[in-house]
């Protein structure tokens, strides 16, 4: 086989390039956290300036609770903007690990796009009724749609066999598990938000929750691999 037949056939098949949608992907995610910033609201009106023999304590004290009366549209900018953050990374981890992308996973990158171009109207309408029910469930629901694309979406590059030979095998898996039980998380919050309206607080500590199931998952993979092991002797089995 020459070079350039060698090289054509390492080339993943058309369309299903990691890069390219790696690519497209990033720029949606890009787009999508900087549009999070554009619906806080701006101060307007003259009360904020002092203007020519203007009190500036008086302009101070405007502005300053006008900004604290927009608190709720900050922390659901910081919350957005962090959920979009976790995703886009984890995707940027799985590129790394597969040769290219199969069907399926080009066909679960619609709804993982499509939601994440979302999440900016969520979170515009959490930050502006942050106690109403219906804007928690909107946001809550879409960002718990998107974690169980990109569940989906790596959990199918695991059964198409796309992974890379030098992939961790055990560590694809703790990070499979520990992606299925942050939407578990995500989902058990969000059934609590009629009567719980801080639930979206609950929402920020996803990062933790996820990297404590990944160390949870792999602490019993190890344990079992030492159970395994020829020579293991349970403790409380009988001395010979």
């Amino acid at each position: 086989m020459t070079d350039q037949s060698a090289q054509e056939h390492s080339r993943p098949p058309p369309g299903q390039s990691a890069d390219r949608i790696g690519y497209f992907t990033d720029a949606v995610f890009a787009i999508a956290m900087t549009l999070l910033v554009i619906e806080i609201p701006r101060p307007g009106g003259s009360d904020f300036e002092p203007g020519p023999g203007g009190s500036k304590s008086v302009a101070f004290s405007h502005l300053w609770h006008f900004l604290w009366g927009q608190r709720a549209a900050f922390y659901a900018y910081l919350l957005a903007f962090f959920v979009l953050w976790i995703v886009w990374r984890q995707h940027h981890a799985l590129l790394d690990q597969i040769d290219h992308v199969s069907p399926a996973m080009v066909a679960w990158h619609f709804p993982l796009l499509l939601l994440a171009a979302f999440q900016p109207y969520a979170a515009t309408v959490i930050g502006h009724y942050p106690f109403n029910p219906m804007s928690a469930v909107l946001y809550g629901g879409s960002v718990l749609l998107l974690l169980l694309c990109r569940s989906a979406v790596q959990t199918q590059a695991y059964r198409d066999g796309v992974l890379l030979a030098s992939t961790d095998r055990r560590l694809f898996r703790a990070d499979l598990t520990a992606s299925w039980l942050v939407c578990g998380y995500w989902a058990l919050s969000l059934s609590l938000v009629w009567w719980s309206p801080w639930i979206l607080i609950a929402w920020f500590p996803t990062s933790a929750v996820g990297s404590g199931a990944r160390w949870l998952t792999l602490r019993r993979v190890r344990e079992a691999e030492q159970a395994e092991r020829p020579g293991h002797r349970d403790d409380d089995a009988p001395a010979a």
